[in-house]
């Protein structure tokens, strides 16, 4: 037990130091896809992350100097990694990952961090670790993020997959394109791109059935001569 979580800390505060040499999108993803069953878990793990920093705030030493050093060090890396300071974002969550590497709000904000600093295997990584310690959950966080670091990487199918799942376990959030809008309203630049990404992605691979020569041939199937 003690050699695998050694190997898995090793891991994790590797991805924190090589983060800046890996190449952005194209990464070759583990090809994981939804069940068909809903993703419902609350997670208290999964919030409370800082908004990005007003203008000039990101110079300041210590904006986060009241919490814990894990949080304080998570909470400091993520906000470095939305305002684009990827080697701050790596010094920090190397450091927290040495501490407390199984700290689940740890590993889900490094993996959002670096989605954001386009490191979607990295991301996935992080996002799977966090998963492998509660893995009788199914958190509702998982779909979209899934969804989003399958669009970072370029597959189109996974993404998809990921994006339904979303739809169909939380209608209300992600149940349309508009309501997956409204919902990331004050996400990242990054994130919002992503999801305008996977949105369009999602309208493409809808626009053959709704195209009236499909229509047609639909048509012409369900009536024949």
């Amino acid at each position: 037990m003690k050699t695998g979580m050694a190997a898995w800390v090793a891991f994790l505060v590797l991805l924190a130091g090589a983060a800046s040499a890996a190449t952005p999108g194209g990464a070759s993803l583990p090809r994981l896809l939804p069940d068909g069953k809903p993703y419902r878990d609350a997670d208290v793990s999964a919030r409370g992350l800082p908004e990005a920093a007003q203008p000039g705030r990101h110079a300041l030493r210590g904006v986060f100097p009241q919490l814990s050093p894990v949080r304080r060090l998570t909470d400091e890396g993520w906000l470095a990694a939305a305002t684009h300071r990827e080697s701050a974002a790596r010094i920090n969550f190397g450091r927290a990952l040495r501490i407390q590497p199984n700290d689940r709000r740890l590993l889900w904000a490094y993996g959002w961090a670096l989605l954001n600093l386009e490191r979607p295997a990295q991301a996935m990584a992080a996002f799977r670790r966090n998963l492998a310690l509660r893995p009788d959950r199914r958190p509702a966080w998982q779909p979209m993020a899934m969804a989003l670091t399958y669009t970072a990487a370029g597959d189109r199918e996974a993404a998809l997959a990921w994006y339904r799942a979303a739809a169909s376990s939380d209608p209300l959030r992600w149940g349309s394109d508009a309501a997956a809008l409204r919902t990331t309203l004050y996400w990242t630049s990054r994130e919002r791109a992503l999801v305008r990404q996977l949105i369009d992605t999602a309208a493409r691979a809808d626009a053959p059935s709704r195209s009236p020569l499909a229509a047609a041939s639909a048509r012409a199937s369900a009536h024949p001569q």
